[in-house]
């Protein structure tokens, strides 16, 4: 974790399952990243990610580096709630909800706030 603009978390992920979501042509990708529970909305039509697989989550405040195989998109921080049991903080990503539950609070562990333009990024590379 770095501070400013230069903010960058990485974390390995395993992706434990991808169901239909709730609206119509909508996936839900589930990934188990290290501390982290996250949920990723992603558009059914460009999702290349299959249950299995390993990936890299990638949560920065610039543009990092991704390729064609790969998913980036940007968005800002929405809402941190406390529920029994763990935290759930929900990233916009224009429309798509990026949902990651953990143990202690998200955002004060890595110095981010609500309304902070950020970008979320699996990495298949």
């Amino acid at each position: 974790m770095l501070a400013g603009n230069n903010y960058k978390l990485e974390k390995t992920c395993n992706i434990t399952s991808v169901e239909p979501g709730a609206l119509r042509g909508i996936d839900l990708i589930n990934l188990e990243c290290e501390d982290l529970k996250v949920g990723v909305d992603m558009i059914s039509s460009i999702n290349v990610f299959s249950p299995g697989e390993k990936v890299k989550l990638v949560i920065a405040k610039s543009k990092p580096e991704f390729g064609e195989r790969d998913f980036c998109g940007h968005g800002y921080v929405v809402t941190e709630k406390r529920q029994p049991n763990k935290y759930v903080t929900l990233i916009s990503i224009f429309g798509p909800l990026i949902r990651i539950e953990s143990e202690n609070s998200f955002l004060s562990s890595n110095n981010l706030s609500v309304m902070d333009h950020v970008y979320v990024c699996l990495l298949k590379s």
